[in-house]
């Protein structure tokens, strides 16, 4: 499971990151002229598109075959991430509010993924999560580009179907994903089986109020405009955020002390 578990999390980064090139190439000319894209290597001239094609090439290859090694199954799951994020990238990210689904089902299918290459079976409560949290985050990454947007005096964003007209709807969004995906957790903590998988259950109370507390942050930093891009890739670099989640694997791993 160890193995195929390092297996499946390669697989998923270079599957994903021929997503990202490809996304990257078609966002090329709006991207040169963004305050902060303009720093993306094929924006900032780093790398060619000649480049890029053969790198995403590359990670095709790589990825599908790593898929291979660990199973059928796994491989068909990560072709059907492929396919999706390509479809994301050429035409459903111009569609509002269908482009925020498809983020979110594209961070839950790495859940899933993961479930597949170690073979333990996701339960509903960690499905039913997972999709409201990674909406509220993918409704997060709008809000923030709206936001921008409305600090740069413009009006709508370039390659997407959003204007500064819709920030009110995708910061409710935002939040009431966000909501959703803290009340799935609350009745989790009350259901039966709780006293029989952990050994501390308070713990549970404590994740909630941390990922709680960190949702609400989130979300008040991109309403504020502090936020400039993947809320993901804000989070792994904010101190707070990686206190949080260091907090929250702290109080989940001592039920097995």
């Amino acid at each position: 499971n160890t193995y195929s578990s390092f297996l499946a999390f390669f697989a998923f980064c270079l599957i994903a990151s021929s997503g990202y090139i490809v996304n990257d190439l078609l966002d090329l000319k709006v991207d040169k002229s963004h305050p902060y894209n303009k720093l993306r290597p094929f924006a900032s001239g780093v790398l060619s598109a000649k480049n890029g094609l053969v790198i995403f090439l590359i990670f095709c290859i790589l990825g599908f075959f790593l898929s291979l090694l660990i199973g059928i199954h796994f491989l068909f799951l990560i072709l059907l991430y492929w396919l999706l994020s390509l479809l994301y990238s050429f035409k459903l990210k111009k569609i509002i509010i269908i482009d925020i689904f498809v983020l979110g089902i594209l961070y839950t299918l790495r859940i899933i993924g993961g479930s597949f290459a170690t073979e333990l079976q996701m339960s509903l409560w960690l499905f039913a999560f997972s999709i409201f949290f990674f909406l509220s985050l993918a409704a997060v990454k709008r809000l923030s580009e709206l936001v921008n947007l409305k600090d740069r005096n413009l009006f709508i964003i370039e390659g997407r179907g959003y204007s500064l007209k819709d920030l009110r709807i995708v910061k409710f969004i935002a939040i009431l994903f966000g909501f959703f995906s803290l009340i799935i957790i609350g009745f989790y903590i009350n259901s039966p089986d709780i006293l029989n998988l952990y050994s501390k259950p308070l713990s549970l109370l404590g994740m909630f109020l941390t990922l709680g507390f960190w949702l609400i942050r989130i979300v008040f930093l991109s309403i504020n405009g502090k936020i400039d891009g993947d809320p993901i890739i804000y989070a792994l670099k904010d101190i707070t955020s990686i206190f949080c989640l260091t907090a929250i694997l702290l109080l989940f791993m001592i039920n097995f002390i």
